[in-house]
């Protein structure tokens, strides 16, 4: 068992871009060892995935209670 969440691969593109840009740009240690990158990436895509569901659960919920009046 992973201690990890599953991500979609769509978020966990997303998010190995912006790390990417992030390192390149250097905004991150040229040190970081390639474990703390990855789990960046992790976060980084679970952020966003779980924002998105949070909103789409949002607008749902709002629709309905639009609906109810």
């Amino acid at each position: 068992m992973s201690d990890k969440p599953e991500v979609s691969e769509y978020y966990k593109r997303q998010a190995k871009d912006l790390t990417n840009l992030l390192f390149d740009k250097r905004f991150l240690n040229d040190e970081l060892s390639r474990e703390s990158i990855d789990w960046l990436e992790d976060y980084i895509g679970f952020l966003f995935e779980s924002q998105s569901n949070m909103s789409a659960k949002c607008a749902v919920l709002t629709a309905s209670l639009r609906n109810k009046k």
